[in-house]
């Protein structure tokens, strides 16, 4: 019975020295690791846990260097369009100065030189600021949208930039009428009005229900030849406006109303267009066959330029007998309700309509004048109060930026918005005009701000997949701010409108780039905030306890060596019971 006792206690020691053996493995595993789960036998549950907080603290990680780096990218694009805000502030002052009637068509030109220089060094801004060999700003050729389309936004822009109320100050200064406060309303129609430019409509009689209307399709674009034409056309207009709202202009002969608005914009380059084309007799016919007519025909090239041309003629000739003085008298008659042929026999030495057509067409006088009077080589246009018509400054534009108001200056304007369609018919004088109908906006209300779209670029801020956020960021060139045709010799007033419009937009984009990087920072605070929670969370499930760790190990060192010297101690015991058998 010792014996197997004895074999028993060394079976029992030795399982005891395996066990502690396998434990102080892990013990020294775990101390020398620092890990509590060193393999999936020693927590399989834990392990899978602690992986799985193991890929979201790496993904924090990545999801910090990218938002960092958003940032980066974020802080690059704001310093080219802090750039490019003093590029548009140099422009604007540029303008400013070319706006100044002290400056001659040489000195704006050497403006315009600097202004078309620095249009490049935004276009060139624009196309090469990258972020880690990428492009950051969009490289379309889209336009600026908002505020109506384009074209819309281009004519505002015009109308906005003082061209009505200089308008009426010419019309003030060289036919003495203004108008009386009365509702203005413009309208843009597409390609819609018969081929012409622009009309303005009223109710016959009484002048009410003013309504200008603007052709679309002929200024859908605006380079500096159409910006002049544009400026011209709504002087010419603007005119019959304020003398419909002054007199009856439905008993007063065509020629009359066209040929003023005529010579108070200036007419000799239309002049030498029919001249050259359908020569002086067939002028002159045609307006003598019309003289008394109160709607006269404009089917024909003849019939048009008999209304237009020879009315212009016509009323040169008129002033040119009575002076500006008498212009200004005789439109004061027709204003204070006399009759066309009553108020020619109370402020002129003429009786009637008669009298003056007789004087003119008698002999060689229309033609005589136009080869003493009507000069259509030099610079000067022919427009009352200029060069040749009264003996002022010699002009090529009558509209030449005098006046920055955003509206008229003796009319409530307002725009028509909502109706630039092809159907010329749905609106105007007598036909809706009533406001509920069509949307209006006061002139100097209407907003040119414009958007530009720009493309997305997309930030993995978070550990898991579709964690995202969007940075959009559009091109600023000068094309798409619609800065292409600015030119400061040409269009200076307009110039700054359309620069404000610009530094707006550049404005808008620099707040949302700054707002974007804020953002950023609070994501990267909660990213940060985040990682060290789940870190903390993870290191309770897979790192070592080195106090409980150590405790383990002296209590298992312990333990072995108690083991190894009682199994020693075993060992010895049975070979005494050997000795004592032998």
């Amino acid at each position: 019975m010792v014996s197997i006792n004895t074999n028993v206690t060394s079976l029992f020691l030795q399982r005891q020295l395996t066990d502690n053996t396998n434990k102080l493995s892990v013990t020294f595993a775990r101390l020398s690791s620092g890990m509590r789960i060193n393999s999936a036998a020693d927590d399989a549950a834990g392990l899978q846990i602690s992986n799985r907080l193991t890929s979201q603290i790496n993904g924090l990680a990545v999801a910090q260097r990218n938002a960092n780096d958003g940032i980066s990218m974020a802080q690059t694009a704001e310093g080219a369009l802090t750039e490019s805000t003093n590029i548009l502030f140099r422009m604007r002052d540029l303008s400013l100065q070319a706006s100044n009637g002290s400056l001659s068509t040489d000195d704006k030109g050497a403006l315009n030189k600097e202004s078309e220089q620095l249009k490049l060094e935004l276009d060139r801004i624009n196309s090469t600021t990258s972020f880690g060999g990428n492009n950051i700003f969009e490289q379309t050729d889209q336009v600026a949208s908002g505020g109506g389309t384009e074209a819309e936004r281009n004519i505002l822009q015009i109308l906005q930039s003082g061209v009505l109320a200089e308008s009426e100050d010419i019309i003030q200064d060289v036919l003495g009428l203004t108008g009386d406060g009365a509702k203005f309303k413009i309208d843009l129609e597409f390609d819609a009005i018969g081929g012409v430019l622009a009309s303005v409509a009223y109710a016959s009689g009484t002048g009410a229900n003013l309504t200008m209307t603007i052709d679309l399709a002929d200024f859908s674009s605006l380079d500096a030849d159409k910006t002049k034409l544009l400026k011209s056309t709504l002087l010419h207009e603007v005119v019959h406006a304020v003398m419909a709202n002054q007199m009856d202009l439905s008993n007063t002969p065509t020629w009359f109303v066209e040929g003023t608005a005529e010579a108070v914009s200036g007419a000799d380059s239309r002049v030498a267009a029919d001249i050259s084309n359908l020569g002086v007799p067939a002028i002159k016919s045609q307006l003598n066959s019309i003289f008394s007519n109160n709607s006269a025909p404009l089917s024909t090239p003849t019939e048009v330029a008999g209304v237009y041309s020879g009315g212009y003629i016509a009323m040169r000739y008129l002033e040119n007998q009575i002076g500006s003085t008498g212009i200004k008298s005789f439109m004061g008659a027709l204003a204070g309700g006399q009759t066309f042929d009553a108020a020619l026999n109370s402020t002129t030495s003429y009786a009637n309509t008669e009298a003056l057509r007789s004087e003119i067409m008698a002999g060689t006088t229309f033609e005589d004048f136009i080869t003493s009077d009507i000069n259509t080589s030099n610079a000067d246009n022919g427009a009352f109060g200029g060069l040749d018509a009264s003996g002022g400054p010699s002009r090529a534009e009558t509209i030449v930026g005098a006046n920055g108001a955003p509206t008229t200056a003796n009319f409530s304007a307002f725009f028509v918005s909502g109706d630039d369609d092809n159907n010329a018919g749905d609106y105007g004088a007598g036909v809706n005009w009533d406001s509920h109908v069509f949307d209006e906006v006061a002139l100097e209300s209407y907003n040119t701000a414009f958007t530009l779209a720009g493309s997305k670029t997309n930030f993995q801020i978070g550990a898991d997949a579709n964690q995202t956020i969007d940075l959009a960021i559009a091109g600023f060139s000068s094309k798409n701010m619609g800065l292409a045709n600015v030119d400061l010799v040409e269009d200076s007033q307009s110039a700054i409108k359309k620069i404000d419009d610009a530094l707006n937009y550049i404005g808008q984009q620099r707040s949302g780039l700054g707002a974007f990087m804020n953002r950023l920072e609070y994501t990267i605070s909660n990213l940060s905030n985040i990682s060290e929670n789940v870190s903390a969370s993870r290191s309770r499930i897979q790192d070592t306890d080195f106090a409980t760790e150590t405790a383990q190990l002296t209590s298992l060192q312990i333990k072995q060596q108690a083991t190894t010297a009682l199994l020693a101690q075993s060992n010895i015991a049975a070979e005494s019971i050997l000795k004592l058998l032998g």
